[in-house]
């Protein structure tokens, strides 16, 4: 029996949002997801900001933090390197 691959990541809006460990949605236990988020950190920001909008539909509701997607891009790259991927 062969192990069915883990999704690849082909846009940003592909990324389940169940698959993060935080309601902010930077943390992820994904080693592939991880390397995506740090690919697309570093070579295209501001298509992050999708995520990022995602977040904030539910600060009024217990989700979520409110803060702007500067913040949560520095909060992302800072959770990225703790989680392994400078």
């Amino acid at each position: 029996m062969t192990r069915k691959p883990e999704h690849r990541y082909t846009t940003v809006e592909s990324v389940p949002i169940h698959v993060f460990e935080n309601k902010e949605c930077t943390v992820t236990p994904s080693i592939r997801l991880r390397e995506y988020l740090r690919y697309m950190f570093d070579n295209h920001p501001h298509d992050l900001e999708y995520l990022w909008r995602h977040t904030q539909q539910y600060t009024k509701h217990g989700g979520c933090y409110v803060m702007t997607f500067e913040k949560w891009r520095d909060r992302l790259n800072k959770d990225l390197i703790k989680q392994g991927n400078p």
